[in-house]
């Protein structure tokens, strides 16, 4: 059963502006390498693997949150899934002083979840499990969300110069459309006593996300602009994320989040890609 915990910031939804909002963070350009990104090994191939994003909102302080980390670490293990999703976990209930919180969970939870924790959500929209935490709702779901062929696809490369990440990404389009991209710092192996825990594992938490790069718009994280792109063309940007001093950065890894404008204008996502800190992402053909 979920527990109900009404987000307080919520309350201040009608008062946001529909103005855009860089949420980079205030990095010196100059004083951050940016890597080299990787060859494309098909240069006239647009067939994508897709990823679909469950984002998993939750806090050390949620007794019921175990009920969901079962059913995603179960999921975790199914054949067949695993290449189909990224996991990121929004550490937002911070009642204890979750050491996996950050503003960047919060303000995910904030535009996402419905207020009830656990919940997990699909592709940066509201839609949910409802009522249902089991397995066979998550994967109708990412059954129901998945493409044999993604709609773009992504490469990037990602450096660490001091306790700044330095972040090169470049998108390649399958269908022609207006996209944006975004880059989110994930954390793994954060320890924080989990409530309800039966089992030592659900006290390390992984996929936390930490910071973010990119624009908000309407409370919405869908990233910076890249323009209208025709299928088979590309687009580059570079970003420049600091991480702060309680973030581990040999546990950290770069998500990088591309969000395409559907019919009526508004952003989902695309398609989505780890790259490891100090190393690349080549595109993932099928």
């Amino acid at each position: 059963m979920k527990i109900l915990k009404l987000l307080a910031v919520v309350c201040l939804a009608t008062l946001v502006s529909c103005t855009e909002k860089p949420v980079e963070p205030d990095v010196p350009t100059g004083d951050v390498a940016i890597p080299e990104l990787p060859a494309d090994p098909q240069p006239g191939n647009t067939s994508f693997a897709h990823r679909i994003m469950l984002l998993q909102h939750t806090g050390t302080y949620c007794s019921n949150c175990p009920n969901l980390m079962t059913s995603l670490k179960a999921l975790s293990e199914l054949d067949g899934y695993v290449d189909k999703y990224q996991h990121v976990a929004a550490h937002s209930y911070n009642a204890d002083g979750d050491p996996a919180y950050s503003q960047a969970a919060a303000n995910l939870s904030q535009a996402f979840c419905s207020g009830y924790y656990p919940e997990l959500t699909f592709n940066l929209t509201t839609r949910n499990t409802g009522t249902s935490l089991a397995v066979s709702t998550i994967t109708d779901i990412i059954d129901e969300l998945h493409k044999d062929n993604a709609d773009v696809g992504i490469a990037a490369a990602a450096g660490l110069t001091g306790n700044a990440l330095g972040v090169n990404v470049q998108i390649k389009a399958a269908k022609a459309g207006q996209y944006r991209i975004a880059v989110w710092v994930l954390e793994d192996g954060i320890r924080g006593k989990q409530e309800g825990a039966s089992e030592d594992w659900m006290n390390t938490h992984s996929n936390a996300v930490r910071v973010m790069a990119g624009a908000t718009l309407n409370m919405r994280i869908y990233g910076e602009k890249m323009g209208e792109l025709q299928a088979g063309q590309t687009a580059e940007k570079s970003f420049t994320v600091a991480l702060d001093e309680s973030m581990k950065a040999e546990n950290c890894k770069v998500l990088v989040v591309v969000n395409a404008a559907g019919s009526d204008g508004r952003y989902d996502l695309a398609n989505c890609a780890l790259c490891p800190i100090g190393g690349t992402v080549a595109y993932n053909y099928n």
